[in-house]
């Protein structure tokens, strides 16, 4: 008994889905870019701050 191929769906619905999966992943990465980016600026030692003196840079912790 030959084996009948199963139908596949077209590739314009195949296509379509690929694409928007591919347009939510460009979408992510560009925000996580941005976010990294944003929070790269500013580097902060760990610790906890106890005094903020007046001179800039100098944290008593």
């Amino acid at each position: 008994m030959p084996l009948t191929p199963t139908p596949t769906p077209p590739a314009s619905a195949r296509s379509g889905r690929l694409m928007r999966r591919h347009v939510l992943m460009l979408a992510l990465a560009f925000e996580i870019l941005c976010v990294g980016a944003y929070n790269a600026d500013g580097y902060r030692r760990p610790g906890v701050t106890v005094d903020m003196p007046v001179t800039r840079g100098h944290v008593i912790v």
